[in-house]
């Protein structure tokens, strides 16, 4: 299965089109994670700035089964920190050791202590791969041209087709890299009505109805296309996603049933919203 669960929505309200207005409740959370691992899901994404969301994992219990696999995102200050979060994260997700520990912020990886931390909690067993999440292409291409991590979370939709511009597929391809995209739905800006977008975010409309009419000719609906649009990547290995109930879980399995003849569609889509800025495509500049 290429899709990874991302968890951010199981400790926090999040996301700027959440559904349902508001956090899931504990249950709907164990819901949404025993669904994942019926459906085939393996891999969970989560981070320690996740509200409860680690805890909430450990508490569960789906880490008891050897086939899940969980990838946690460190926001240590300084480097001689990250051995203690990776304990704490460890004892709220109730395991010995994790599958993937990233630096959540890119311009950590460029302090050498960093890495060589990281390679350290690698060395002993902490940690079974080590990485970094980044936002800007720059960084990605850097981080993956230097060789020294397992992992690479990248932002990547159909909005957001910087890195098909750049070596980075070719990189991670000869360095051995996995790739795991994040941001299929952009937060959920791609699929908001045009007029229900914060004015920071006006620029988007033109490019969210230019989408929708172009979907809509292939027969897909805005959800389908987005998350298909980063599933048939060949260069992605895992497609990070988020679910406010277990249910859209469900529907984004169906909908990834598709991927098959989505070919056609995807080339339409190429170079939808290139001119789009920075400050559109990073949720971190957003300030709504």
């Amino acid at each position: 299965m290429k899709l990874c669960l991302g968890t951010v929505q199981l400790g926090m309200r999040y996301g700027i089109n959440n559904q349902i207005k508001r956090q899931p409740t504990v249950n709907e959370g164990y819901q949404i994670l025993e669904t994942a691992r019926r459906q085939g899901i393996t891999y969970l994404d989560t981070a320690g700035a996740y509200g409860e969301a680690e805890s909430l994992i450990g508490k569960s219990g789906i880490l008891n089964n050897d086939d899940m696999h969980v990838i946690t995102k460190s926001d240590v200050k300084v480097y001689s920190e990250l051995r203690s979060e990776v304990k704490k994260s460890l004892e709220r997700l109730g395991q010995t050791q994790i599958d993937g520990l990233l630096l959540h912020d890119a311009s950590k990886y460029y302090n050498k202590l960093y890495v060589a931390e990281l390679l350290e909690l690698k060395r002993q067993g902490l940690v079974n791969h080590i990485g970094v999440s980044v936002y800007a292409p720059r960084d990605a291409v850097r981080i993956a041209a230097d060789g020294l991590v397992d992992y690479i979370q990248v932002p990547y939709n159909v909005f957001d087709q910087r890195l098909d511009k750049s070596h980075f597929w070719k990189l991670t391809r000869e360095k051995g890299i996995k790739v795991f995209a994040r941001s299929s739905f952009l937060q959920g800006l791609i699929l908001m009505e045009p007029d229900r977008i914060p004015e920071k975010l006006k620029k988007a409309g033109h490019y969210i109805e230019k989408y929708r009419k172009i979907v809509h000719q292939y027969g897909y609906s805005a959800t389908e296309a987005a998350l298909l649009f980063a599933y048939t990547n060949e260069n992605i290995d895992k497609v990070v996603f988020g679910v406010d109930t277990a249910g859209q879980l469900s529907e984004n399995i169906e909908i990834i049933k598709k991927a098959y003849k989505f070919k056609e569609c995807r080339e339409a889509l190429t170079g939808l919203a290139d001119e789009l800025s920075e400050e559109i495509l990073n949720p971190g500049m957003w300030e709504v």
